[in-house]
Parts: C-alpha cells; sequence; structure tokens
C-alpha cells in the first residue's frame, strides 16, 4: 500500500485559500529553507517530550525518481501525533501557540506555519504519517493544495510494526532505547513526506549540496548542532550526523567579542530619542562576535556563516548577513571573517513583537532599526580590531623581505666595497678581495691576503696600521632598517620620522660604522604603499640607498685622505667614480635584482650572481 496514492478528503482550509496562497508565496521557500523547518518541527515535538539532546534522533530521507515513480523528500521522528494533535495544530494557520502547544516556554517552530507551507508549496503532493497511542492518521495536501486526511487513515487502530510497514521505517534503523520506548506506547513516530519536489530539474535529487546547505542555513544551524541528524540517500545512510564544522578562529582573537546591549539605544533619525531595550521583564541583551581564520567571502557553503543570527528564548528568529544592518560597514573586508549571535529578550515582548512570521528577519520598526544599527557598530569596532591585526602582519611581511633584500646589499657591499675604495682612492683597499684601510695607517705589497699589520700583501683583513700600534681594523659599514632594534642594545627600536634623512647616522652609529635606511621618508611609504615591498621599484630604493653610502664613505676617506680639505671639484669627481663604479658592478652582480619584474631570495642565496 502506497500512502501517496491514497486520495485526500479535502476539508476547508481555517483561513481562505487566497489568504494562504498570499502567504506561501511570500514564504518563497528553496529546498533547504523548508527542510530546516521540518527538522525544527521534529525537534519541537522532543522538547514537548522533554527529550535530552542525546535522545533527540531525526532521519531525513531522499529518494530519486524515476520514469514510473516520483523523487521524494522525507523527515522521521519518533514522537508521533495524535488525531487531536492534528486537529488543534496541523490545521490551524498563524498560530503563535500552534508549535509549542501548551508547553512552558519557547520552542524553535513559532506560529506553526512554516513546515505546512513548505509541504503545501513545494511539492506536487505531501503527507503526515504519523502514529501515537495505537492509531495511525495519514493528513495532508493534495494537487489542489486541499488538505484532509487520507481515506481510511484518520485515527485507524494498527499495530507499531504495521505502522512502521505503511511508514516504510525499518526497525533495524531505530535507536535500541528510542524502539523500546515505542513498543511501551510511551512515543510514536512522524514522518512528513513530500513528492515531486518543485525547482529540482530532471528525476535525480541534488543531496549532498542541499545538505551542505542545510548545515549553515541560520534555521537548522542550532537544532543541528545539539541534536542527532542522519540522511538517507536512496536507501544508504550517508551522514550518521549531519553537523556544521566547527571554525576556526585567528588565532590573536580566540574568544569570543562579548558586547551588552544597553538599557536605552539612541535613535539618530528621531533627534537621539532613546528606545527602550531592556525593562524589568525583559533583560539586557549581548551580542556575541567571533572571528573565522578564513573569511567566508561571498560564496561558497560556508558563506550563510558570515551573519549575525538573533536568538530568541530558543532557535533563531531572525538573521542578517554583513551589510544587511541599515549602516554601512566601514570595514566590510574585516566583516567577512567575523560571525555571531544576538539575544535581545525584548524583541519578543507580544505588546511589541518583533519576530515575523518566516523568521528570516526582524519585523521593521524602531527598536529593530537602532538595534541593527548598533550591531554594526559593534561589527566596525571588531573590524578594527582585525584590521589593526592585518596591517600588524603586513608590516611584519614588509620588514621581513625588506631585511632580507637588505642582507643580500649589505653580502654585495662587503664583497664589493673595498675594492671600489682602492680603485677611486688610489691606494690598497681593505678587506678580502683587493685591499683596504687599516685604522689611518696603510697595508700594501703584492700578497692576495695578510692578518699582520704592516704586511706586504693586498688583502690587509683585520690588518692595516704600520709600527708598533695594535689597533684593529675599522670593519666594513653595517646597514640597518630603521624601525629595528639597536644591535648592541636589545629592546632599544631604533626609528627616525619623515623630517629625517633618508640615510641617518645617530652620534652613536659613528664609531661603529653603522647606517640606518629610514623607512618612514615619504618617498619610500609611496613606494611601498603603491607597488609593495616585493617591487622592483622597492629594490632599486634601497639600492640607491646603498649608493648614498659608497658616496658618503667614499667622501669621508677622501676627506681624511686630503687632510680635511676637499675641493667641490674633488667631491663631484668622487661622486661621479662612485656612482658610476657602483652601477656598473651591481648591473652585473644584481642584474635580476636590480631590473627583474618578480624576485625571490633562496635560502642559499649568498648574492654571489
Amino acid at each position: 500500500m502506497n500512502p501517496d496514492q491514497l486520495n485526500i478528503h479535502e476539508e476547508p482550509n481555517k483561513f481562505h485559500d487566497a489568504t494562504l496562497d498570499n502567504w506561501g508565496n511570500a514564504f518563497n521557500f528553496s529546498h533547504e529553507k523548508g527542510l530546516a523547518e521540518w527538522l525544527k518541527n521534529s525537534i519541537d515535538a522532543y522538547l514537548r517530550m522533554e527529550f535530552p539532546d542525546r535522545d533527540q534522533f531525526v532521519t531525513f530521507r531522499f529518494q530519486d525518481g524515476s520514469s514510473s515513480s516520483p523523487a521524494t523528500m522525507e523527515c522521521i521522528d519518533f514522537v508521533g501525533m495524535t488525531h487531536e494533535d492534528i486537529q488543534k495544530a496541523v490545521k490551524w494557520w498563524g498560530d503563535p501557540n500552534a508549535a509549542s502547544r501548551g508547553l512552558n516556554g519557547r520552542v524553535y517552530g513559532g506560529h506553526g506555519n512554516g513546515g505546512k507551507f513548505y509541504m503545501r508549496q513545494m511539492f506536487q503532493t505531501s503527507r503526515f504519517i504519523t502514529y501515537r497511542d495505537g492509531k495511525l492518521n495519514i493528513f495532508g495536501f493534495n494537487e489542489n493544495k486541499k488538505y484532509g486526511f487520507a481515506e481510511g487513515f484518520e485515527n485507524k487502530t494498527m499495530s507499531l510494526k504495521k505502522a512502521l510497514e505503511v511508514a516504510s521505517v525499518d526497525i533495524s534503523t531505530i535507536p535500541k532505547n528510542i524502539f523500546n520506548m515505542m513498543e511501551e506506547g510511551k512515543i510514536g513516530f512522524t514522518l512528513v513526506r513530500g513528492v515531486k519536489p518543485k525547482r529540482i530539474v530532471g528525476h535525480r535529487l541534488p543531496v549532498y549540496q542541499l545538505c551542505e546547505k542545510l548545515k549553515y542555513h541560520p534555521q537548522s544551524r542550532r537544532p543541528l548542532k545539539y541534536s542527532n541528524v542522519s540522511v538517507v540517500y536512496d536507501g544508504e545512510l550517508i551522514f550518521k550526523n549531519l553537523k556544521m564544522e566547527e571554525i576556526e578562529p585567528l588565532k590573536e582573537f580566540s574568544d569570543p567579542f562579548i558586547f551588552e546591549i544597553p538599557e536605552y539605544i539612541k535613535n539618530a533619525d528621531e533627534n537621539d530619542k532613546k528606545i527602550e531595550m531592556a525593562n524589568k521583564k525583559y533583560p539586557k541583551g549581548r551580542l556575541e562576535l567571533k572571528t573565522s581564520a578564513l573569511p567566508f567571502g561571498r560564496g561558497g557553503r560556508k558563506a550563510e556563516l558570515n551573519c549575525v543570527d538573533i536568538i530568541g528564548e530558543i532557535g533563531v528568529i531572525a538573521s542578517y548577513k554583513m551589510g544587511e544592518f541599515g549602516a554601512p560597514l566601514r570595514y566590510y573586508p574585516q566583516a567577512q571573517s567575523i560571525y555571531g549571535e544576538c539575544k535581545c529578550p525584548i524583541l519578543e515582548d507580544p505588546e511589541y513583537d518583533s519576530v515575523l512570521n518566516d523568521r528570516d528577519k526582524l519585523a521593521d520598526n524602531e527598536r529593530t532599526q537602532v538595534l541593527r544599527r548598533w550591531i554594526a557598530s559593534k561589527i566596525d569596532e571588531v573590524g578594527s580590531r582585525i584590521a589593526e591585526l592585518e596591517q600588524e602582519e603586513e608590516q611584519k611581511k614588509i620588514n621581513q623581505t625588506t631585511d632580507e633584500f637588505n642582507q643580500l646589499l649589505n653580502k654585495w657591499k662587503d664583497q664589493f666595497m673595498s675594492k671600489l675604495f682602492a680603485e677611486i682612492l688610489g691606494g690598497p683597499g681593505r678587506g678580502g678581495s683587493t685591499g683596504g684601510f687599516g685604522d689611518e695607517g696603510s697595508g700594501g705589497g703584492s700578497r692576495p691576503t695578510s692578518d699582520t699589520k704592516g704586511g706586504l700583501g693586498s688583502g690587509g683583513g683585520e690588518g692595516g696600521g704600520e709600527g708598533d700600534q695594535k689597533k684593529k681594523g675599522s670593519a666594513m659599514p653595517k646597514v640597518l632598517l630603521s624601525g629595528q632594534e639597536d644591535p648592541d642594545f636589545p629592546g632599544v627600536i631604533v626609528d627616525f620620522a619623515e623630517r629625517h634623512y633618508a640615510v641617518e647616522q645617530r652620534p652613536q652609529d659613528l664609531p661603529r660604522g653603522i647606517y640606518w635606511i629610514n623607512r618612514n621618508k615619504p618617498m619610500a611609504k609611496k613606494i611601498l604603499e603603491k607597488y609593495g615591498v616585493d617591487s622592483m621599484q622597492w629594490r632599486n630604493y634601497l639600492f640607491q640607498r646603498y649608493v648614498d653610502i659608497f658616496i658618503t664613505s667614499a667622501i669621508d676617506k677622501k676627506a681624511k685622505q686630503e687632510g680635511g680639505a676637499l675641493t667641490s671639484d674633488m667631491v663631484n669627481i668622487q661622486i661621479s667614480e662612485v656612482v658610476s663604479k657602483v652601477n656598473d658592478k651591481a648591473i652585473v652582480d644584481l642584474e635580476q635584482f636590480l631590473v627583474g619584474e618578480k624576485y625571490k631570495i633562496k635560502k642559499t642565496d649568498n648574492s654571489e650572481k
């Protein structure tokens, strides 16, 4: 016996058909929304029986269609309805107490409309097959959207085993403790079935896509979190426990942001009129915002989570995505990593009820308007914190990359600088190549290297200075980037302002041979802002600061060589020679670094290119 083939004995609706059509069109159902309504109804059935979460079992069953039989969607719970339940709740439309049915306290369902409208609007036909107290009832909608009992199945006495056969529910799929209660007559079952779903192309149901959407739908997230929901597709169990995945927070903001809703919020549109948000009967609410390590984005299965759910006494009474709060978000990119819940008990005040029938959005009134704008301000507050974090992370990246570039240039400078000075100053150089200077003393000779003072080699190295003077040769100038610690004073950050030079030396830097590249100069900041830290423009900017240092060092040494007196011609010649030789050498050694569109330093890079 196929319950879908039974004739429905049509009964007059409690509201006019035209009214129901208008209401039904306003619901504008998607299947995931309708399935969420069925789920809430099942959980409410358990809540009315005061079942703990662990004993709340719901099964969704999906069956593809064929040329001989249409596709079906089903939702099963193990509570059941009596004939009286159908008469007093299922037949009625718009009853605010329909879902609770006398239960003290709120339930997930609202006016008892959502699940029925889904049955009425989104399937060719639909049925409740429900069993309780030894009676089976089949009640549903026919092709004309008329409801009524199936002929011969109104309060029909039947055994549990036979009732399960009528509903095609396999006993082996029922948890043992639940089945024991069913056999004892304490509970029954309800199977709601939709036949030939609308907006589905072909015979095959998009079950996996529906389940993914259902997991993230605002009306189903909370029921799925606490209850046991399985999914069967074409007779096979595909999800034993359907749940939304945990959201990994930003590690810097692992704890949620908690904001207490003020007792009054000013309405800027009404000359700062104070809107009551709490009183003795309805306590202050609160907003809880959380972060996601990965932005939700505009698409994908988790995009639905990028919102704030408005929570009632139980369940979601409205949900707002970012950008739907009535006030523009200043930190919208950062808001894509935010989600949360807002509890505001006064919204459910029956004298000024702000909860709409479909629980999609709140009623549009003064209270909800100021609340939405207040929520937007708190999202921006959290967004600003995320923006600060992102700026810090970006600065770390800039610091790291710039420091790597600087280290490369420092190595190249050390290899080339002593040779450069030897050539342009006409004397021996210092270091490990073609000579260099000691502390005002000179080396000389033809040996490739020398570790002794007054040696004959052209290396100099740690040498330099003749006679019995025991002075250590000066090291190469060291180039550092501003914003870093002083190498000799840990914890002391060396930074400069825009008004300082592009290359700076403090008095304490002179004896140590340290130069600082000032990253706060307008040109430096503009290049980083417009082109980025990896750009050829930024690499060239750093290189030019090294050229400045080469020039300064060369002129300084020339001045010492000449006894402190330099003419303008001598300075100009010195500058021209340094610039020419440095650029000629750099284009050979650092070609890719200077003129390549992209450059990435290898970990083994020793700058000898």
